[in-house]
C-alpha cells in the first residue's frame, strides 16, 4: 500500500486562519491551499509538526490575548474589549471535543465576523487568498472572492478527513505580570493614601525619626526607607551645604547660586535655613521659566514649521507663544493643576471671556496640520491620552489595544470629543494685524460634526452606518456629562470689542501718515523727471466735503448682528474708518499715477537714448575695404544697441498703459466723493463664529480632572518626582498600562497622589514636600556595597547626579557671566540667533527644523514627543563647550568681569571663578593647578588672554554641567 503522501504546506495555516491572527508566516502557505485534494496528513506528522511550531504560535497569541485557565475569568473582566481573546477561548473549547469535524466555512465565518476591526467578511477572504488582513488597503474584486469561494471548499474537505488535537496540549505562557484591578497598587484602581511604614525602632510618628539610616523627616521618608530596610540598604548621608544650594537652585529656578546667595546660606545656622531657600526659590519668577520648560516638554510645545509667507504655516501657529507665556504664568501663580488640564483643553468652553485663560488653548492649537486634518486629530488624541493619563493608544485607531484595555470603539469615541474643534486667531489690544500679532485659540466649528468608525483605521473606508459618539475609556470609570456652551457675544463676533474699532481707527491714521511719508520720497526722488502733483490738490483732495452727505447716512446707519446693535462707540469708529478709507482712496490713486508717470518718463528717456545711439553707430563712415576689428566690435555694438531700442519701446508702451489705469483708478475714487445721500455704505463682513460649543471638550476634561480617575494625578506626580530625580517611580512616564515598567515603590506612588489631590493638586505643596525629605537632600556619593546590591540605584539609596538639560547649560553660560537678559515672556526669538540672543532659551523659537544647534546638541526637547528626556555622551558635546562662539564669548566676560572684582590677585580670582561657575570653594589642590595654568598661559600670551582660558576651561569642567 503506497504511503500516503503529506501536504507539502502541512496544517500549519489550519491553525492560523482559525485563529484568525495575521500572522506574517500565514500568507506564503494559504496560498497553496487549492492544490490539495483529500489526502490528509497522518497524526503522527500533525503532531510533530504541532509540538513545534503550533504552540509557539499559539502561545505567542496568548500572551497578550489568553492568559492561563487559573486567571482566565479575571484577566477577561480585566480585558472586556478584547474579542480574540475570547476567540481563542472558544476555539479552545471546541478543540477539546475530539470526534467533531471541521466545519470550516462556518467556523471561519464566525471567527473572522469576530476580527476586532470590523471587517469580518473581508479579513476571511484574504486570508484565503493569502493575504494578511488588513495589509491591503482596497477591498477585494470579484475575481478574487470567487477564487476565495473555491480555496473555501476545498480546504474544508481536506479538513473534514482527520481529528484535532486536544487544546491541552498547548504549550502556554505563564499568567501575564499585568496587575489586575483587585490589587490596590493597579493603576486603574482609585488611588488610596496609604498607611505609612514605621521606622524600625520608633516608638514616634514614622516621619519623626530614624528609618534604618535614613532621617525620616515626612512621609516620603517613611516609604523610602523601608525599601532600604527590605533591601538591606545603607543611604548615603546628607550633601553639604553648597552642593544642596546648587542642587534646589538649578531644579527649582534652573540657575546657579550667585557667590552672594552661597554665603549668606553658609552663614545661616538655623533650623529653617533651607526650607528658606526653598520658599523664596518657590516664589521666584524664575520659577516658572523654570518648570514651564519640564511640562512644555512633556505637553509637546512647538513653535510654527513651515513659511510664514504665503500661508504656508504647516504645524502648529504663529503667536503659540502665548501660550508658553500662559504655562509660565500659571506656574508662578500656582495654579491647581486640574484647573490647568480645564483650561488647556477646554478654556474657550469654560471661561470663553478669559482672553488671558484662552491662550491655554494653544495646547490643542499646536497640533493643527495644515496638510492633514487627520493627522491633527490623531496626534490629539495620542498626545492627550499619554501625558495626562500615561496611556498610549495610537494603535487602538486600527484594531482593538493589543495590550491595554482600549477598544477600537473607545477610540474613535475619543475622536468624537475633539471632531467638532477649530484653530482661528483673535485680534488682540494694539494690533489691528493679526498677522503681526494675535490670539491663537481653538473653538468648535459646528455642534453637529459626525464622527465615523474608519475600518481598519483607514480615513478612506470610513463607515458611514457606525457614526460614533464621544466617550471615555470604560477601564478608567466614570462618563462623560455633556451640555452645549452657550457663548457670550464676543465669542461669537470678535471684532465687536471696542478695542478693535479703536486699533482700526489708528491703523488707518497709521496708513494715510504712511502713505504721506512716501509720497513726499518719491517726490524728493523723482521730482525732476515729471510734473509735480500740486500740493494744494492733494490737500483739498483729502479735505473734500463733497461727500458730507455720504457721512451723514454712514453716521445714521446702524451696524447690525446676529443678536445685538453695535455700540455707539462702534457707529462712530466705523464712520471714522469710513472717512479715512475714502481719503486713503484717493491718496493711493494719486501715488499709483505719480509712479506711472515717473516710470513712463524714464521709459521714454531710455528709449529715446536708445534710438540715438543706433542713429549714431549707423551714421559711423567707414569707406576702407578691408573691414577692421573695430568695425566688427561698431557693428556688433550697433545690434545690440537696436535690442536695447526695441525693449525701451515696449517698456514705454507698459508705462503708458499703466499711467493709463491709475488716471482711470484717480478718477474713480474721486467719483466716489461725489455720490449721492443715497449711496449706502457696506462695512467689511466681520468674522462670525457659532453662538454654541459642542460642551464636548469640556465635558472630557473634567472627566480626565477628575479625582475619581485613577491615572491623572498619579501620572503628573510621577512627571514631577522625574524632574527632581532624574528618574520616575514608573520608568515609563507616558506609559503606565501593561507595556510600561512597572513602579519601584507603587505604595509611595498612590501616597504622593492621594496627598497632591488633597491639597488642592497643588504642584508647588508637592514640590516643597519633595525637596525637604532627606532622600531629596542625600549626597550622590557612590557606595560599593549599595551597589552591589541596587547597581541602579532604583531604590535611592543616593541622590542620582544627572548632566544640566540643554537649556541649563546655555542659560548658565549667560548667568554666571551676567550676559543674561531677565525679561520674562513675548514672542519667540529665531532660532539662529541662539548664539548671540542673550535671552532664556524658553524663548527662543523650537520646531520641526527650526531648533538651536547648541541646544541639539545637547540633546534639546524633540517636538515630536518628549515625556521623558534621555542624555547622550557625543563628542559634539565637549567641542561645543570648548569652542562654540558663546563659551568664548562668555569665557571673555567673565574674566573680564572678575578681574575688575580681583585685581591682580590669581588666588582671588580662582576662587571667584569657582563660586561663580561651580558654586562652590576651591580645594588647595586646584587653587594650586589653576594658578601654575595662568603662570604659563601668560607667558605664552597675556594676563587677559590667560584667565579667560581659564574660565573656558571650568565651563567645560564636569560638575559645571552636572547635577550633584
Amino acid at each position: 500500500m503506497a504511503k500516503p503522501v503529506r501536504p507539502v504546506f502541512a496544517p500549519k495555516p489550519v491553525w492560523v486562519v482559525l485563529l484568525g491572527a495575521p500572522l506574517t508566516l500565514a500568507a506564503p502557505l494559504l496560498c497553496q491551499v487549492g492544490e490539495v485534494q483529500a489526502t490528509p496528513a497522518n497524526k503522527a506528522s500533525l503532531e510533530r509538526h504541532y509540538d513545534k511550531f503550533l504552540s509557539k504560535e499559539l502561545a505567542r497569541c496568548t500572551t497578550c490575548h489568553l492568559p492561563s485557565a487559573k486567571t482566565a475569568p479575571e484577566s477577561l473582566a480585566e480585558f472586556p474589549h478584547n474579542p480574540f481573546g475570547h476567540r481563542l477561548r472558544l476555539l479552545g473549547e471546541e478543540l477539546r471535543k475530539a470526534e467533531a469535524k471541521s466545519d470550516l466555512p462556518t467556523r471561519l465565518a464566525v471567527i473572522a465576523k469576530e476580527d476586532c476591526d470590523g471587517d469580518g467578511a473581508e479579513n476571511e477572504t484574504e486570508l484565503l487568498l493569502g493575504r494578511n488582513p488588513g495589509d491591503a488597503k482596497d477591498s477585494p474584486g470579484q475575481a478574487e472572492i470567487s477564487e476565495a469561494d473555491k480555496r473555501r471548499a476545498d480546504f474544508a474537505k481536506f479538513l473534514a478527513s482527520y481529528r484535532w488535537l486536544p487544546f491541552e496540549k498547548v504549550k502556554r505562557p505563564p499568567a501575564p505580570t499585568f496587575p489586575r484591578s483587585s490589587e490596590p497598587t493597579h493603576p486603574f484602581a482609585p488611588p488610596k493614601r496609604r498607611t505609612t511604614p514605621e521606622a524600625a525602632g520608633s516608638s514616634s510618628p514614622p516621619w519623626e525619626g530614624s528609618g534604618g539610616g535614613l532621617l525620616v523627616r515626612n512621609p516620603i521618608d517613611s516609604f523610602i526607607a523601608a525599601e532600604h530596610r527590605a533591601r538591606n540598604l545603607q543611604p548615603r548621608p546628607e550633601a553639604s551645604k553648597e552642593v544642596l544650594l546648587r542642587r534646589i537652585y538649578l531644579d527649582f529656578i534652573g540657575l546657579s547660586p550667585t557667590p552672594e546667595e552661597q554665603r549668606a546660606f553658609a552663614q545661616d545656622g538655623s533650623r529653617a535655613a533651607y526650607e528658606k531657600v526653598v520658599d523664596r526659590l518657590l516664589n521666584d519668577p524664575r520659577y516658572g521659566e523654570r518648570w514651564g520648560r519640564h511640562w512644555m516638554d512633556v505637553w509637546r510645545y512647538s513653535d510654527w514649521a513651515g513659511w510664514s509667507g504665503g500661508n504656508q504655516i504647516r504645524d502648529s501657529k504663529p503667536h503659540i507663544w502665548r501660550w508658553r507665556d500662559w504655562i509660565v504664568e500659571s506656574l508662578n501663580q500656582d495654579k491647581s493643576y486640574d484647573r490647568m488640564i480645564l483650561e488647556m483643553l477646554a478654556a474657550d468652553e469654560l471661561a470663553p471671556d478669559d482672553t488671558d485663560a484662552l491662550r491655554a488653548t494653544g495646547y490643542l492649537v499646536r497640533n493643527y496640520k495644515m496638510l492633514s486634518r487627520e493627522q491633527w486629530l490623531e496626534d490629539t488624541i495620542k498626545h492627550t491620552a499619554q501625558a495626562f493619563l500615561g496611556l498610549t493608544v495610537g494603535c487602538a485607531k486600527c484594531h482593538d489595544h493589543m495590550f491595554d484595555p482600549i477598544s477600537q470603539a473607545e477610540y474613535y469615541q475619543l475622536r468624537a470629543v475633539f471632531e467638532p474643534h477649530q484653530v482661528r486667531t483673535d485680534r488682540v489690544p494694539g494690533e489691528y494685524d493679526t498677522g503681526k500679532n494675535g490670539l491663537v485659540r481653538v473653538f468648535d466649528a459646528g455642534t453637529n460634526a459626525p464622527t465615523y468608525f474608519f475600518i481598519r483605521g483607514d480615513e478612506r473606508r470610513p463607515d458611514t452606518n457606525r457614526v460614533m459618539q464621544p466617550g471615555v475609556l470604560q477601564i478608567l470609570g466614570g462618563k462623560l456629562r455633556l451640555q452645549q456652551v452657550s457663548l457670550p457675544r464676543f465669542a461669537t463676533l470678535p471684532d465687536k470689542r471696542d478695542f478693535v474699532a479703536r486699533d482700526a481707527i489708528a491703523a488707518s491714521e497709521h496708513a494715510l501718515v504712511a502713505a504721506r511719508e512716501a509720497l513726499e520720497k518719491l517726490r524728493n526722488d523723482k521730482g525732476a523727471k515729471t510734473e509735480k502733483l500740486n500740493e494744494q490738490e492733494l490737500n483739498t483732495a483729502l479735505a473734500e466735503t463733497k461727500h458730507e452727505s455720504l457721512l451723514a447716512s454712514i453716521r445714521a446707519e446702524k451696524l447690525e448682528d446676529q443678536n445685538k446693535k453695535g455700540s455707539d462707540e462702534w457707529k462712530a469708529a466705523a464712520t471714522e474708518a469710513a472717512e479715512t478709507q475714502l481719503k486713503l482712496a484717493v491718496l493711493e490713486a494719486k501715488l499709483k499715477l505719480h509712479s506711472a508717470q515717473v516710470a513712463q518718463a524714464d521709459a521714454q528717456s531710455k528709449a529715446d537714448q536708445a534710438n540715438k545711439a543706433v542713429e549714431s553707430l549707423a551714421s559711423t563712415n567707414n569707406e576702407s575695404s578691408e573691414k577692421t576689428e573695430t568695425e566688427k566690435a561698431i557693428a556688433d555694438k550697433l545690434a545690440a544697441r537696436k535690442k536695447d531700442a526695441e525693449k525701451a519701446a515696449k517698456n514705454l508702451e507698459t508705462a503708458q498703459k499703466t499711467t493709463a489705469e491709475a488716471e482711470k483708478a484717480l478718477a474713480d475714487a474721486g467719483k466716489k466723493l461725489d455720490e449721492p445721500a443715497t449711496t449706502n455704505y457696506k462695512p467689511r463682513p466681520m468674522e462670525t463664529y457659532p453662538a454654541a460649543s459642542t460642551g464636548r471638550r469640556l465635558a472630557f476634561a473634567r472627566w480626565i480632572a477628575s479625582p475619581d480617575n485613577p491615572l491623572t494625578a498619579r501620572v503628573a506626580m510621577n512627571h514631577i518626582w522625574l524632574r527632581h530625580f532624574g528618574q520616575g517611580i514608573v520608568p515609563t512616564p507616558s506609559d503606565f498600562g501593561r507595556n510600561g515598567r512597572p513602579p519601584s515603590h507603587p505604595q509611595l506612588l498612590d501616597w504622593l497622589t492621594a496627598e497632591f489631590m488633597a491639597q488642592g493638586w497643588s504642584m508647588k505643596a508637592m514640590h516643597r514636600l519633595i525637596v525637604t525629605s532627606s532622600t531629596y537632600r542625600m549626597a550622590s556619593t557612590p557606595d560599593e556595597a549599595n551597589a552591589g546590591i541596587d547597581p541602579d540605584n532604583v531604590y535611592l539609596w543616593r541622590m542620582p547626579s544627572r548632566r544640566m538639560e540643554a537649556e541649563l547649560v546655555r542659560d548658565n553660560l549667560l548667568y554666571v557671566s551676567g550676559d543674561l537678559d531677565a525679561a520674562m515672556s513675548g514672542p519667540d526669538i529665531d532660532h539662529k540667533l541662539g548664539l548671540t540672543s542673550k535671552r532664556r532659551s524658553l524663548y527662543l523659537r523650537i520646531a520641526a527644523e527650526k531648533e538651536v544647534e547648541f541646544l541639539k546638541i545637547f540633546d534639546g526637547p524633540s517636538v515630536t514627543e518628549c515625556y521623558l528626556r534621555r542624555p547622550t555622551v557625543v563628542p559634539q558635546q565637549a567641542l561645543a563647550l570648548a569652542n562654540s562662539g558663546l563659551t568664548r564669548s562668555e569665557s571673555k566676560r567673565l574674566a573680564e568681569r572678575l578681574a575688575q572684582e580681583t585685581g591682580d590677585d590669581d588666588a582671588q580670582f580662582v576662587a571667584q571663578a569657582f563660586r561663580r561657575i561651580l558654586a562652590r570653594e576651591p580645594n588647595l589642590t586646584e587653587i594650586r593647578h589653576c594658578q601654575d595654568f595662568l603662570s604659563k598661559q601668560t607667558r605664552l600670551s597675556s594676563p587677559d588672554r590667560a584667565r579667560a582660558n581659564l574660565i573656558l576651561v571650568l565651563f567645560n569642567h564636569n560638575d559645571f554641567v552636572t547635577v550633584r
